[in-house]
């Protein structure tokens, strides 16, 4: 009787890990992402668009990629959340086989890859080896304050979400030679509003050593 205790505890621990390994990996839905009603340019629906996200648990991806391109062009004139992923590959600010849906919570390695595009931050030699990935782009918005210590492979709530729209600006105007004004009618102090991309602004120089991903060896 003894001899089959250790096999009964076995046996529950894989069927445990097993149940795990189907339910624990699946991605977090959001039964209604914001942009699907609040999409657009209109200012009156961005205006709400940041006000309803910030109460929302978790962002998702559509939310994500419409807020990103609010933030880079103070407009998204794209129809749907296809069309979004669309605009942003084209920027490049996706890679090509992103295949995420739209009401899956947003990574934060997805939004960084994206906002390190956007503002022109070169990163230490791994980002000029390997590129913007998820994990180096994630270190340097840490290193740059930007990003809260993070994973990844984490999501976030909207009024996170929000949060790092804000840092990203505060970002962009203190290092832009000439950063243009957001439209008066929705500069209402909405993180992010109005601005555009910051193509034309001058790279990160700092020297490589001083570099949170010089000596990243992982």
């Amino acid at each position: 009787m003894l001899s089959k205790q250790p096999a009964s505890a076995l046996a529950l621990c894989v069927v445990c890990l097993a149940l795990f390994g189907l339910t624990g990996c699946q991605p977090t839905r959001v039964q209604a992402p914001v942009a699907r009603e609040l999409g657009g340019s209109d200012p009156g629906k961005q205006i709400e668009f940041w006000h309803t996200l910030a109460d929302r648990p978790v962002t998702s991806n559509d939310d994500a990629l419409h807020g990103l391109l609010l933030f880079l062009d103070g407009q998204d004139d794209s129809a749907d959340y296809a069309a979004r992923v669309e605009a942003m590959k084209q920027r490049k600010m996706l890679p090509a086989g992103f295949r995420a849906a739209g009401d899956e919570a947003v990574d934060r390695g997805t939004v960084a890859v994206a906002l390190v595009r956007a503002l022109g931050i070169r990163g230490g030699w791994a980002m000029h080896v390997l590129g913007p990935n998820p994990r180096y782009a994630v270190k340097e918005l840490q290193f740059l304050e930007v990003y809260p210590p993070s994973s990844p492979n984490q999501t976030f709530s909207g009024s996170e979400f929000l949060g790092i729209i804000g840092k990203a600006e505060d970002y962009q105007r203190g290092n832009a030679a000439v950063v243009p004004a957001p439209p008066p009618e929705i500069a209402s102090g909405i993180p992010g509003a109005g601005l555009r991309s910051s193509e034309t602004q001058p790279a990160d120089t700092r020297p490589a050593e001083t570099h949170p991903a010089a000596g990243d060896n992982g």
